[in-house]
């Protein structure tokens, strides 16, 4: 993969690179722990993520695992 990424607008449906953030942009170090590591390091992410988790909350089945 080449190092220049170009990350999606905040309205695309193409946030299907797990090696970069969807609410920022940076690169992970791994798509799983990764993500969770780099949302406990930036609040903004972190705000992000848990909007967004709070709007599915209704479509996943059960609680979350992770």
């Amino acid at each position: 993969m080449s190092e220049e990424y170009t990350h999606p607008a905040a309205d695309s449906t193409e946030w299907d690179n797990p090696d970069f953030c969807p609410f920022c942009g940076e690169r992970l170090p791994d798509g799983g722990a990764g993500f969770i590591d780099h949302t406990k390091e930036s609040d903004t992410c972190r705000e992000r993520f848990e909007v967004w988790r709070s709007n599915i909350a209704d479509d996943v089945a059960g609680e979350w695992t992770g």
